[in-house]
Protein backbone atom coordinates (compact mmCIF):
# COMPACT_ATOMS: atom_id res chain seq x y z
CA UNK A 1 0.00 0.00 0.00
CA UNK A 2 1.05 3.58 -1.54
CA UNK A 3 -0.21 7.05 0.80
CA UNK A 4 0.99 10.07 -0.61
CA UNK A 5 -0.37 13.33 0.56
CA UNK A 6 -1.04 16.65 -1.87
CA UNK A 7 -1.88 19.77 -0.62
CA UNK A 8 -4.82 21.31 -2.42
CA UNK A 9 -5.87 24.77 -2.67
CA UNK A 10 -9.11 24.80 -0.43
CA UNK A 11 -6.87 24.57 2.49
CA UNK A 12 -7.38 21.03 2.45
CA UNK A 13 -5.22 18.22 1.61
CA UNK A 14 -5.80 15.31 -0.44
CA UNK A 15 -4.64 11.65 0.51
CA UNK A 16 -4.14 9.27 -2.57
CA UNK A 17 -4.34 5.64 -1.52
CA UNK A 18 -3.16 2.69 -3.87
CA UNK A 19 -2.91 -0.84 -3.30
CA UNK A 20 -5.11 -2.96 -0.61
CA UNK A 21 -5.59 -1.67 2.56
CA UNK A 22 -5.32 -4.65 5.27
CA UNK A 23 -5.48 -3.58 9.09
CA UNK A 24 -2.30 -2.39 9.25
CA UNK A 25 -2.53 -0.31 6.50
CA UNK A 26 -5.57 1.06 7.67
CA UNK A 27 -3.01 2.15 10.83
CA UNK A 28 -0.93 4.19 8.15
CA UNK A 29 -3.92 6.05 6.77
CA UNK A 30 -4.84 6.92 10.71
CA UNK A 31 -1.33 8.44 11.22
CA UNK A 32 -0.94 10.02 7.98
CA UNK A 33 -4.40 11.22 8.85
CA UNK A 34 -3.39 12.59 12.47
CA UNK A 35 0.18 14.29 10.95
CA UNK A 36 -2.40 16.35 8.79
CA UNK A 37 -4.17 17.53 11.72
CA UNK A 38 -1.51 18.31 14.09
CA UNK A 39 -0.63 20.77 11.26
CA UNK A 40 -4.38 22.29 11.70
CA UNK A 41 -5.68 21.31 8.24
CA UNK A 42 -9.00 19.39 9.28
CA UNK A 43 -10.60 19.15 5.62
CA UNK A 44 -9.26 15.92 4.35
CA UNK A 45 -9.99 14.15 1.06
CA UNK A 46 -9.09 10.24 0.13
CA UNK A 47 -8.55 9.23 -3.16
CA UNK A 48 -9.25 5.61 -3.35
CA UNK A 49 -9.41 4.78 -6.82
CA UNK A 50 -6.29 2.93 -6.99
CA UNK A 51 -7.87 0.85 -3.68
CA UNK A 52 -8.54 -2.55 -4.96
CA UNK A 53 -9.40 -4.43 -1.34
CA UNK A 54 -10.14 -2.93 2.08
CA UNK A 55 -10.26 -4.97 5.35
CA UNK A 56 -13.58 -4.12 6.65
CA UNK A 57 -12.58 -4.20 10.02
CA UNK A 58 -10.31 -1.18 10.16
CA UNK A 59 -13.49 1.25 8.38
CA UNK A 60 -14.00 2.03 12.15
CA UNK A 61 -10.50 3.46 12.16
CA UNK A 62 -11.85 5.44 9.63
CA UNK A 63 -14.96 6.53 10.99
CA UNK A 64 -13.72 7.74 14.18
CA UNK A 65 -10.75 9.46 12.14
CA UNK A 66 -14.05 11.40 10.60
CA UNK A 67 -15.68 11.93 13.58
CA UNK A 68 -13.03 13.90 14.85
CA UNK A 69 -11.98 16.08 11.73
CA UNK A 70 -16.50 16.78 11.73
CA UNK A 71 -15.92 18.35 15.57
CA UNK A 72 -13.44 20.23 14.77
CA UNK A 73 -14.97 21.35 11.97
CA UNK A 74 -13.75 19.80 8.97
CA UNK A 75 -14.17 17.03 7.12
CA UNK A 76 -13.33 13.38 5.44
CA UNK A 77 -14.60 12.66 2.24
CA UNK A 78 -13.82 9.48 0.39
CA UNK A 79 -13.11 10.00 -4.04
CA UNK A 80 -12.96 7.15 -6.31
CA UNK A 81 -14.59 4.28 -4.79
CA UNK A 82 -15.43 1.58 -6.35
CA UNK A 83 -19.14 -0.53 -6.45
CA UNK A 84 -16.78 -3.21 -4.40
CA UNK A 85 -15.70 -0.74 -2.08
CA UNK A 86 -18.65 1.40 -1.37
CA UNK A 87 -20.35 -2.97 -0.43
CA UNK A 88 -17.45 -3.07 2.05
CA UNK A 89 -18.24 0.14 3.38
CA UNK A 90 -22.11 -0.43 4.15
CA UNK A 91 -21.47 -3.87 5.45
CA UNK A 92 -19.09 -2.53 7.76
CA UNK A 93 -21.72 -0.07 9.52
CA UNK A 94 -20.31 3.11 7.53
CA UNK A 95 -22.13 3.66 4.78
CA UNK A 96 -24.04 7.11 6.59
CA UNK A 97 -20.67 8.34 8.30
CA UNK A 98 -18.92 9.63 4.75
CA UNK A 99 -19.78 11.61 1.77
CA UNK A 100 -18.87 9.24 -0.81
CA UNK A 101 -17.53 11.17 -4.15
CA UNK A 102 -17.81 8.09 -6.54
CA UNK A 103 -15.55 8.72 -9.80
CA UNK A 104 -16.01 5.31 -11.36
CA UNK A 105 -18.77 3.86 -13.15
CA UNK A 106 -20.95 1.21 -11.62
CA UNK A 107 -20.41 -2.29 -12.13
CA UNK A 108 -22.65 -3.32 -15.21
CA UNK A 109 -22.90 -7.67 -14.53
CA UNK A 110 -23.94 -9.48 -11.95
CA UNK A 111 -20.88 -10.89 -9.78
CA UNK A 112 -23.45 -13.86 -9.10
CA UNK A 113 -24.31 -14.48 -12.64
CA UNK A 114 -22.64 -17.48 -14.12
CA UNK A 115 -20.87 -16.75 -17.16
CA UNK A 116 -21.55 -18.61 -20.38
CA UNK A 117 -18.09 -20.70 -21.18
CA UNK A 118 -17.29 -21.21 -24.99
CA UNK A 119 -15.91 -24.88 -26.05
CA UNK A 120 -12.58 -25.31 -26.39
CA UNK A 121 -11.25 -25.80 -30.24
CA UNK A 122 -8.16 -27.47 -31.41
CA UNK A 123 -6.20 -25.72 -33.12
CA UNK A 124 -4.07 -27.15 -36.41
Amino acid sequence: MRIQAIPAADNSVRLEVNGMINLQGFFQVEEAILKIMKKNCFKLELEMSGVKHMDYRGVEILVKRAERLRSYGGDLILHGLSPYLVNILQMAGAGEAFEIASTREPVQCDLFQRQERKPLTAVA
